[in-house]
């Protein structure tokens, strides 16, 4: 019987040996945290950009990462709560709840479209840590309908494809190609399950959690350069939010907060830098 198969000491020593890095990356002390999501945010706020911006891209740094325990504490700080984390509940009034309610949807729909550059076991984990860590009150106020149930597939192909064409034109059916000679089923895969279903947001939904074009494009930087190693894909999503704004780029006509600037040179780079910096920050490589 299935519920009676039980795992041997020795291989349960196995999966857990510490060269196997099976736990989650540790988060330093609230202190050093808080200075470094105030150095983010003060400059992106510097050039325009608002909460939405710097939210998402520090949550899906973290995910990559795969620092639970930092995750919750940008929801603390983006809340203002500011690292508390023991938070009555009872005391959480209707706007405060709402806040947190809007900070948590704009965390979880990053985290979703991060399955795309990070992976589904880190999302699952960074997303359930997120989930527990939220109030009661906030909890209640979480949309519980999925929207991503497949209706129209043949609209939602086209949506993944107009996205594609928007980051990777000119060399979008260049790639498709490549995609297919690496495997016939890898653009099928990419084009249905990722641009279509996933990162291009819900035809007909309204709600904070649509991130749009524009955040979608900053959400696969900070993924891809967080986990390292795919610098060929960080470029290629570099020139997809260069071109947000542009005709043709794939853009949805919603305004973004300081959109200009973030998609000029100085934008992205504050992206990659505030990456970095995350990165180096939780790694213990500075402070």
């Amino acid at each position: 019987m299935a519920a009676a198969l039980k795992l041997s000491p020795a291989l349960k020593a196995l999966i857990k040996a510490p060269g196997a890095r099976g736990a989650p990356t540790p988060a330093p002390p609230a202190p050093v945290l808080r200075s470094l999501f105030e150095r983010v945010r003060a400059r992106g706020e510097a050039g325009g950009v608002g909460r939405e911006t710097w939210l998402s891209m520090g949550t899906s740094a973290l995910f990559a990462i795969n620092s639970p325990d930092a995750v919750c504490a940008l929801y603390d700080y983006a809340r203002g709560v500011g690292g508390n984390a023991q938070v009555d509940a009872q005391a959480l009034g209707d706007a405060e709840a709402a806040q947190g309610v809007a900070v948590a949807s704009v965390m979880r729909e990053t985290g979703l479209k991060s399955i795309s550059f990070t992976g589904v076991p880190k999302v699952i984990n960074n997303l359930n840590a997120l989930r527990e860590h939220l109030p009661p009150a906030v909890k209640a106020g979480m949309g519980t309908r999925a929207v991503r149930e497949p209706k129209d597939i043949r609209a939602e192909y086209e949506r993944g494809v107009a996205l594609w064409d928007g980051i990777y034109e000119p060399h979008a059916r260049k790639l498709v190609a490549k995609l297919g000679d690496a495997h016939p089923d890898l653009p099928v895969h990419i084009l249905h399950s990722h641009y279509g279903a996933l990162l291009s947001d819900p035809a007909g939904e309204e709600g904070v959690f649509l991130l749009g074009r524009t955040l979608t494009s900053v959400i696969a930087i900070a993924g891809l350069r967080a986990q390292g190693g795919v610098g060929p894909q960080v470029t290629s999503h570099v020139f997809g939010l260069k071109k947000a704004l542009l005709e043709g780029g794939g853009g949805d006509g919603r305004p973004l907060q300081g959109q200009e600037w973030l998609t000029s040179d100085d934008g992205v780079a504050w992206v990659i830098e505030s990456v970095d910096e995350i990165g180096a920050v939780i790694r213990g490589e500075k402070q």
